[in-house]
């Protein structure tokens, strides 16, 4: 079985609660999520199943859209509802000024990640040394951030949907929206609503993962996950060479720019490759291989591991 699955998480859970839940609703171990939520966030999360776990790299790089309620005029340790909230006794910032600041945000800029996170701080996760206590100082990250739009502001909560890139923290966005407006801030909700090519509308909600044949039903192709990256089509032949890791001639369709590529054969979606160069020319190089989808031309004793 492979394929991707699209959840629509509830908040409380983690995205590893979800994932053991897909294992059990699928009868499946091999299941990994594409980028993950915090428990206090909901919305959309993109699983991989089977060998299409292996996709996992080229996923979680998509761009995302998110909801949030950023709570104006208090501060939260965790920049969120679930750590300590202190209240700033701030005056209600106008909208002139709330516009002002969400433009300052656009673009590639450094963000600090919260320290509770999970990045790594001399070997150990930010959130554990938080929660033991210690000072976490995280360096600043480069971070794109492409739209802020203010869906509705009403004191104290500032209701936004964002655009970004990969490895931003909307609750470092809403701690930073909140200084930056001399109030204080913090994330109070969250539910990611876009992943890529994935919208939250396409999920399956958690609580049908229970019911039989519900989650084998909403299974996606694993090839969904990369339709961002262009195409080569094979023939039977150099699909199977390629399926054993056997390089192929990179055509003239796929630019000098393009390090991947999604390689496909009769059977459908054979896996990604990357772009090299060897013998003067340029090749693609399998690095990531699913069975096809669909009718084989192969069969899967004549695959290397």
């Amino acid at each position: 079985m492979t394929g991707i699955l699209l959840v629509d998480k509830p908040t409380g859970p983690t995205s590893h609660d979800v994932v053991a839940m897909v294992r059990r609703a699928l009868n499946v171990r091999r299941v990994g999520h594409f980028g993950t939520l915090d428990p206090f966030a909901s919305g959309l999360l993109v699983l991989g199943v089977g060998p299409a776990t292996r996709l996992a790299t080229f996923a979680v790089d998509h761009p995302k859209t998110y909801l949030a309620t950023v709570r104006l005029g208090a501060t939260s340790t965790t920049d969120d509802a679930e750590g300590e909230i202190e209240e700033t006794a701030a005056a209600p910032a106008p909208r002139e000024a709330v516009e002002t600041v969400c433009a300052t945000w656009l673009g590639e800029v450094e963000q600090i990640p919260p320290a509770y996170s999970a990045k790594h701080v001399a070997g150990a996760r930010a959130y554990a040394l938080a929660r033991a206590g210690e000072a976490v100082v995280l360096p600043s990250e480069t971070v794109s951030i492409d739209r802020i739009q203010i869906l509705r502001y009403e004191w104290p909560d500032l209701v936004i949907e964002v655009d970004c890139g990969p490895g931003t923290y909307l609750r470092a966005l809403a701690r930073d929206l909140g200084e930056a407006l001399s109030t204080g801030g913090y994330c109070r909700e969250l539910r990611r609503t876009r992943s890529g090519p994935f919208e939250v509308g396409q999920a399956l909600d958690a609580s049908a993962l229970g019911e039989p044949g519900r989650a084998e039903a909403a299974l996606l192709s694993a090839e969904s996950a990369v339709v961002d990256r262009p195409a080569v089509e094979l023939d039977a032949s150099a699909a199977a060479a390629a399926a054993n890791g056997g390089r192929v001639a990179a055509p003239d369709s796929i630019p000098p720019d393009v390090r991947w590529a999604r390689l496909r054969g009769p059977g459908g979606f054979v896996g990604m490759a990357e772009r090299v160069e060897g013998d003067g020319r340029a090749w693609l190089q399998p690095r990531r291989i699913l069975y096809p989808e669909g009718e084989t031309a192969w069969p899967p004793a004549e695959r290397s591991p």
